[in-house]
């Protein structure tokens, strides 16, 4: 019965509350269902029923399901031929810019909103912002790249975020501690840093999620949009995530234009990026479409 359950995802919140997952790990097969295949990427345990995180290809939705194990595959040139494997060998190419900075997919009036949630002393977050943002657009699409550092010192503001109606959040894997020293030279800070634990900033970031029932999405975000060849191998060969940038870093003065992805920081640390959105979000509004991230990648 549980098995049948986590499959529809009936319960998945109130019994992660209880429960903590166990021995979660990267765990890389395929699996057809429906006519659609399926991209697993890891696997777990959850009262002894083991449990994979899969990807639909095609649209790049996750989902937590339970399957049959004797129906799982290995990876082979079908998954290569797919929209999710074309986008993340593409997106992983782009080292220099810490992954895809437009979408890849365009859509007439699409802008796609992402905010970082970086380690940060200050209490609250940018939520006067938020109701602004909903004020003018309604229910809107949004990515949020989340730290486990940030989320560990803000439990109450996550939650807020998480059960805001208006909001149609995307869970952006922005690494485990989001390590950064002021006194090392970019070339060797973040994740680029050389005592990185790259296995554990991004699975450290996924199980967070799980345990409060939120399913991660197929996006990772680097620190700083700092990354290296080296780092892009490991999203696209061993993590199967693609690196998530932006053209119009709000903070930075950069424009919106059509297929944007817009970067704006929601935990109180860079005030003047979400002064600026702010200003300009009824003429966004007007000229624009906030739609889900997925969207910029799927044709």
């Amino acid at each position: 019965m549980l098995r049948l359950i986590f499959s529809i995802m009936l319960c998945w919140l109130p019994l992660v509350a209880v429960e903590h997952i166990e021995r979660y790990e990267v765990f890389v097969k395929t699996y057809e269902q429906n006519g659609s295949l399926l991209l697993i990427s890891r696997r777990f345990e959850l009262s002894g029923v083991t449990f994979y995180l899969t990807t639909n290809t095609q649209t790049l939705q996750t989902k937590v399901l339970s399957l049959d194990e004797a129906k799982l595959l290995p990876l082979d040139e079908r998954f290569y031929q797919t929209p999710f494997a074309k986008r993340l060998k593409e997106a992983t190419a782009l080292h220099v810019k810490g992954g895809a900075t437009h979408a890849m997919t365009q859509t007439k009036d699409a802008i796609y909103l992402s905010m970082d949630l970086c380690p940060s002393s200050k209490k609250g977050y940018e939520r006067d912002f938020i109701e602004q943002l909903t004020k003018y657009n309604g229910k809107t699409p949004i990515a949020i790249a989340l730290s486990s550092a940030w989320k560990d010192h803000h439990e109450k503001e996550f939650m807020e975020l998480v059960n805001n109606p208006l909001l149609q959040i995307t869970w952006v894997n922005h690494s485990h501690t989001h390590f950064y020293d002021p006194k090392l030279p970019i070339r060797d800070n973040f994740m680029v840093h050389v005592n990185t634990d790259v296995k554990s900033e991004i699975l450290g970031v996924e199980k967070k999620l799980l345990n409060e029932g939120i399913t991660p999405s197929v996006f990772f975000r680097f620190p700083g949009l700092i990354a290296n060849e080296n780092l892009m191998r490991e999203l696209r060969e061993t993590y199967f995530l693609i690196p998530l940038s932006a053209n119009a870093w709000i903070a930075k003065n950069e424009p919106i234009k059509t297929g944007s992805i817009i970067l704006i920081h929601g935990n109180k640390n860079e005030t003047q990026g979400i002064e600026m959105l702010e200003k300009k979000l009824p003429e966004v509004v007007k000229t624009y479409q906030f739609h889900p991230l997925q969207e910029a990648f799927v044709p």
